[in-house]
């Protein structure tokens, strides 16, 4: 049997012909904003860079941004009306919670759940550590690959809340990158497991997730990278430098002035580490092989992690 088309004739009764013109721009109507639906992305803003990459790699068509610009050192980052108003026409809002990073979230947190936007706290997840400088929360939380492992779960669970029709591409994204820190965890265990060294000196206080998951010990210049150290601080640091026969300091961009310092009195080499604070180009993965080399280098472990 021939199926039928619904034409609409110019020889039809006037009211017929108009009937027929009504019913076809419904159905073209229709369509197009069943298209429209389908083709929403899901807007997603994060504080920090790292939890920007995560998101990516595991949310189809979505899109995220972190809210803190390129450039930006979190620390300092002041959040305009606009980038407020931003957060509030999201469809979740990830950042980590009581820390010197993100604490402004805190306050609007309850005004974003009562606009129906998702709000994942990572803070309210995980245990976090404090500075041993100070009594404010650690937010370097994303150099710790098994930790980096846990913020990828919390963030896949919670984008299947706000994209359940996409489950099974989430999981699967989730269980391919899952895969990948699993291996830079590897990599991380048999590289520093077998070292020279038990001590660093890093520009300021980053390392210590790192430094209690692989057993190390972090000694650093200043708490913040903003702050200036005492004559007395460095003389310590350059007598640990010299009775642990450390020939290195770790560096972070911020640092890099307090480092030239640092060598200059010490002769020691600077290393130049990537936080990940802030937007790049660059690869999760690969930003953190490059800093295990740099880690085995000042540890003086044996084993290579170059490929």
């Amino acid at each position: 049997m021939k199926r039928k088309i619904l034409v609409c004739k110019k020889n039809y009764h006037p009211l017929a012909l108009a009937l027929c013109t009504l019913l076809l721009f419904t159905l073209l109507f229709s369509c197009t904003k069943k298209t429209e639906k389908q083709e929403t992305a899901p807007k997603i803003y994060t504080s920090l860079f790292a939890f920007e990459h995560f998101a990516e790699q595991i949310l189809p068509n979505a899109e995220v941004e972190s809210i803190i610009p390129a450039g930006i050192d979190p620390h300092e980052f002041e959040p305009s009306l606009k980038d407020i108003q931003k957060l509030h026409n999201a469809t979740m809002v990830i950042y980590l919670g009581n820390t010197d990073v993100d604490r402004w979230i805190d306050k609007i947190r309850q005004d974003l759940i009562q606009k129906g936007v998702k709000v994942v706290r990572i803070q309210d997840s995980l245990q976090l550590k404090k500075y041993s400088a100070s009594d404010e929360i650690d937010p370097h939380i994303w150099l710790d690959p098994i930790f980096a492992k846990e913020i990828l779960k919390i963030i896949k669970e919670k984008a299947i809340e706000i994209s359940p029709q996409n489950k099974y591409i989430i999981e699967k994204n989730f269980l391919s990158y899952e895969q990948k820190l699993k291996e830079l965890e590897q990599a991380y265990n048999e590289t520093l497991s077998d070292c020279k060294l038990k001590d660093v000196v890093s520009t300021h206080e980053f390392l210590n997730y790192l430094s209690a998951r692989y057993r190390f010990n972090s000694h650093f210049i200043v708490h913040e990278p903003e702050q200036e150290p005492s004559p007395k601080h460095i003389k310590r640091l350059k007598e640990l430098m010299k009775t642990k026969s450390i020939e290195y300091i770790i560096s972070e961009p911020e640092g890099e002035k307090l480092a030239r310092a640092l060598s200059e009195e010490t002769k020691a080499k600077i290393l130049n580490f990537n936080t990940y604070h802030t937007k790049s180009n660059s690869d999760y993965i690969e930003v953190m092989k490059s800093n295990l080399n740099l880690l085995s280098i000042a540890l003086q472990c044996k084993k290579s992690t170059e490929h």
